[in-house]
């Protein structure tokens, strides 16, 4: 009884010790350290380099990780008996991550990474020699974070021989070799020209959406769904997906004379169009063609020229110009029983319409697409079928809305007026593509001024017909109320913005959807007080001449979300003075031009993703220090910005 009283009190007494030396004990991650050069002699420098290697999924922070997160990496190496001198430690660059519950940019290190300590071993040593140095640090995974630890690593070296040499007298300043999985070489000039989408998908994706879907692929399928599903309706909320809430209203409104149960078929296979083409295209798109394939059919001139003829035909249908009709023959032979004819026009306007939301897509789609392209296919397809439906859920919706509405009493008269103003807004739809086509093919004739002229000009038009100065065919005998009155009020008002859009006037986010300005290609030119570079080759050669970081602007001339960021953004003062910080090169992506084809090259050999935009910052040397992905509010670009910026 006495001995277990004994074994009872002592076990009490280092329970507490135990637990603390399980909580401080190293997991996840491996130290070891070594004297580098081999051959190093009493009295020369030299260096200790600790090399880690970490556990997929965890992340280690870096020597200069700022304060208010997770802690910092800290090394101490003790100087006494066997080092005369220590430098402070070196690190290579590191992933900035911006992390949004502490409200900071972390500075994280994945899979393995080596620091080195230069030093200068002390004279008169030899033979064999033991030391030991601390490493204070802290593992965080995207879900949580491990209780900071401190750990003793051992080295050991023997001093060569002989009296130091005058060449080796200071301490080894160059940085040793990283592990293959984070070793950011540098992208030198002359190295894009042998880039291409096949073989430059090589980097991990480093943006935060990629972060994002991984955890949740890492807990679960139920998970996952639900980001896909949220994110299909944050797709909702992009600029370039506005334009065809009215288009689809339209469209549909001109076939409501159909029955209750043909319009929810109809509708049905509208959305079917758009589910398939996020899913089966793109998915196919990226495995065959790697993840900027649906991207590059996106933005062909001539499926936007054709999309611009689509959209001019149906808004001279709408406003009464002619009637678009099967012929006769085709008429009677579906009208003896097949429940199906017509189908496919609603399924083909869902494929036109996912199409043109690929140029802005979020992070979401493009990072499951560069995944497809890398090999994984599970997820990518469920998550794509989770989206999309998500994504077409409310057009479902709309394309019922003409179904119900020309049920309600005398919708007749006002249903005409709707078509006839849509036919004005389908016009305007014609001229985007049509812009789209201009800038792909690099023409230079719809730049913004001509552009905000063709839409002041519909916009007054379609004021006009409003308001009567203006009759369609179909508009004979219908009376003009104050409702119609009022709206076309408001366009004559937007006609006249858009005219002044013309002298300066911001437009704010209706900007988005106008050609960029300046024109695609003038090199050097300025812009809200920022002067661009659209070469990668002169923008790295400046950084190195100045001594600056680079800024990459991955962009595209199609980019709803890119004119977003560069209109409301880029030019608000406290970011464009941190821009100015930079070398500032803006590299378009989506066009056939040989330009455009390296710089998507080199996007992929950086970030590994194909959405748009990117925002890339490189050291003078070409060093890849950090990345950004999708359009992101002001607080958060400038945040990303001050975190990069050399100290």
């Amino acid at each position: 009884m006495r001995r277990f009283a004994i074994i009872f009190s002592l076990s009490l007494l280092l329970f507490p010790c135990a637990i603390r030396a399980q909580l401080a004990a190293p997991s996840h991650i491996a130290f070891q350290a070594a004297l580098l050069p081999a051959d190093a002699r009493a009295g020369e420098g030299a260096q200790i380099v600790i090399s880690a290697r970490i556990d997929p999924g965890y992340h280690l922070y870096s020597l200069t990780q700022p304060d208010g997160g997770p802690q910092r990496t800290l090394i101490t190496i003790p100087t006494g008996s066997l080092f005369s001198s220590a430098l402070p430690a070196l690190q290579p660059p590191y992933r900035s991550l911006y992390d949004s519950g502490f409200k900071i940019t972390d500075q994280v290190y994945e899979q393995g990474v080596s620091f080195a300590v230069p030093v200068t071993i002390k004279r008169g040593l030899s033979g064999l020699q033991r030391g030991g140095l601390s490493i204070h640090y802290q593992l965080c995974t995207d879900k949580n974070c491990l209780i900071p630890a401190t750990v003793q690593i051992p080295f050991s070296f023997t001093p060569v021989a002989g009296p130091a040499r005058k060449n080796r007298l200071k301490p080894v300043l160059s940085l040793p070799p990283q592990p293959a999985a984070q070793n950011k070489a540098p992208i030198s000039p002359s190295a894009i020209t042998s880039l291409s989408p096949s073989n430059s998908a090589t980097s991990p994706s480093v943006d935060a959406a990629s972060r994002r879907i991984d955890k949740a692929e890492q807990a679960g399928l139920l998970e996952f769904l639900a980001l896909a599903v949220g994110a299909g309706f944050l797709a909702l909320l992009t600029p370039c997906v506005f334009p065809m809430i009215p288009i689809t209203v339209s469209f549909f409104a001109k076939r409501s004379h159909q029955s209750r149960k043909r319009g929810v078929l109809e509708a049905a296979i509208y959305c079917l169009g758009i589910i398939a083409t996020f899913t089966v295209l793109g998915v196919a798109t990226s495995v065959i063609f790697k993840a900027t394939g649906i991207r590059i059919f996106a933005n062909n001139p001539v499926v936007n020229l054709a999309l611009a003829v689509l959209f001019a035909v149906l808004g001279i249908n709408l406003m009464g110009g002619f009637e678009i009709a099967l012929p006769t023959s085709l008429v009677n032979r579906f009208s003896s029983g097949s429940s199906h004819a017509g189908l496919l026009t609603p399924f083909l306007m869902g494929l036109t319409f996912t199409l043109t939301s690929f140029t802005c897509t979020v992070a979401f789609v493009g990072t499951l697409l560069a995944a497809a392209a890398k090999g994984s296919i599970f997820y990518p397809i469920i998550g794509m079928l989770a989206f999309s439906s998500a994504f077409a859920l409310p057009f479902f919706l709309l394309a019922l809305f003409p179904q119900y509405l020309s049920q309600l009493p005398r919708s007749g008269a006002w249903m005409v007026t709707v078509k006839g103003f849509m036919g004005f807004v389908e016009l305007a739809a014609a001229l985007k593509f049509l812009s789209n086509a201009d800038l792909a093919w690099n023409l230079d004739w719809l730049t913004r001024p001509v552009f905000l002229a063709v839409w002041a000009g519909l916009a007054a038009a379609a004021g006009c017909y409003l308001i009567g100065w203006i009759r369609l065919p179909h508009d004979q005998g219908i009376s003009i109320g104050w409702t119609r009155r009022i709206i076309g009020g408001l366009s004559l008002l937007s006609a006249l913005l858009l005219l002044g859009g013309m002298n300066g006037v911001k437009l704010g986010k209706l900007a988005d959807f106008f050609p960029p300005d300046p024109y695609p290609g003038q090199s050097g030119k300025e812009a809200d007080n920022l002067t661009w570079i659209h070469n990668y080759k002169r923008a790295l050669a400046q950084a190195k001449l100045e001594n600056r970081d680079l800024f990459i602007n991955f962009t595209g001339v199609n980019c709803t979300n890119c004119r977003d960021m560069e209109q409301n953004v880029f030019p608000k003062p406290e970011v464009s003075e941190e821009l100015n910080h930079f070398v500032l090169a803006e590299l378009f992506t989506d066009r056939s031009l040989p330009d455009d084809q390296r710089h998507a090259a080199l996007l992929q050999k950086l970030t590994g993703v194909a959405t748009l935009p990117v925002y890339v910052v490189l050291s003078p040397d070409g060093a890849l220090l950090g990345t950004l992905q999708d359009r992101q509010n002001p607080h958060v670009f400038l945040q990303f910005l001050k975190s990069l910026e050399t100290k």
